[in-house]
């Protein structure tokens, strides 16, 4: 199906200056995300996936700034 727009989800940091995005992953209109992580084989058996939004949001919010994840839904351009 062709859709005339670009889904996202967005993670986003405020260091003091306003929210910044740091990362963006693709997702379908529902905003369930396209992309995986999968942890690394135990055995060559694989335990778990789970998306990349969720992985790397996990990592940034080590940081210690204050992090969000946002939906974003633009227009294609041509």
């Amino acid at each position: 199906m062709i859709t005339k727009y670009n889904y996202t989800k967005v993670i986003q940091q405020n260091y003091g200056q306003g929210w910044e995005d740091v990362s963006e992953y693709e997702t379908n209109s529902q905003g369930e995300p396209k992309e995986f992580y999968e942890y690394p084989k135990v055995n060559g058996v694989s335990k778990r996936k789970i998306s990349l939004v969720r992985h790397d949001l996990k990592e940034y919010q080590l940081t210690g700034y204050a992090t969000r994840v946002i939906r974003r839904k633009e227009l294609k351009t041509a």
